[in-house]
């Protein structure tokens, strides 16, 4: 009898120090905002409280990348009218025993077929057989000339022209002795040819 009044008085004894417990624990655990709880706790519903994990973050999607830009319109060969003198910017003029193919620059006059043959003095006659526009700074030209009477009848050059550094930036001869020149321009690309192998320029520059 006297031990189960014992383990009764120590039964209640351990309820009241739990009770005691946690009322103590929910007057401190009081708060009013965030700064009266201690560590990580937050003020939930006026008592200290743990935080709610963090939903994880949903991945954002992969940013589609942008489409490139339409690219701009090809540009393409654009005959000029051609006379006997004359194409364009470019002028014939015949001399002694040559014939110049002048260009008007920033400092003067300036003969084109001195880049064109070696012997600028011997050309004889200078006819320009084709001209075309590419772009708003080149110029490609197919001229034909004695070259003071060499074996073939005619000698062939298509060579191409830039206005901003008003040079002669590129010159082929064209294959083939006959007078005849056929010259034939599709977009980006001009064909010109006598007898011989073809001549081909790509993008107004004659390489």
């Amino acid at each position: 009898m006297k031990r189960l009044f014992a383990c009764t008085l120590l039964a209640l004894a351990v309820v009241g120090y739990a009770k005691a417990d946690q009322s103590t624990f929910e007057e401190t655990n009081q708060c009013s905002e965030d700064i009266d709880c201690q560590g990580d706790f937050i003020c939930k519903n006026g008592l200290c409280d743990l935080p709610e994990p963090q939903q994880s973050l949903v991945a954002k999607p992969a940013t589609k990348p942008q489409p490139a830009p339409p690219a701009p319109p090809g540009v393409a060969y654009e005959p000029l009218p051609v006379n006997a003198e004359r194409a364009g910017p470019f002028t014939t003029q015949t001399q002694a025993m040559m014939t110049a193919l002048n260009y008007r620059s920033r400092a003067g006059v300036m003969n084109v077929m001195e880049s064109i043959v070696e012997q600028v003095e011997y050309t004889g006659y200078v006819t320009i057989e084709k001209a075309y526009t590419f772009g708003p700074s080149k110029y490609v030209l197919v001229v034909s000339t004695g070259e003071g009477g060499n074996a073939c009848p005619a000698s062939t050059y298509v060579f191409s022209f830039d206005t901003q550094a008003e040079r002669v930036d590129g010159k082929r001869e064209v294959d083939g002795c006959s007078e005849l020149v056929e010259a034939m321009a599709q977009g980006n690309k001009l064909v010109v040819k006598k007898e011989g192998s073809a001549t081909v320029v790509y993008n107004g520059v004659v390489e």
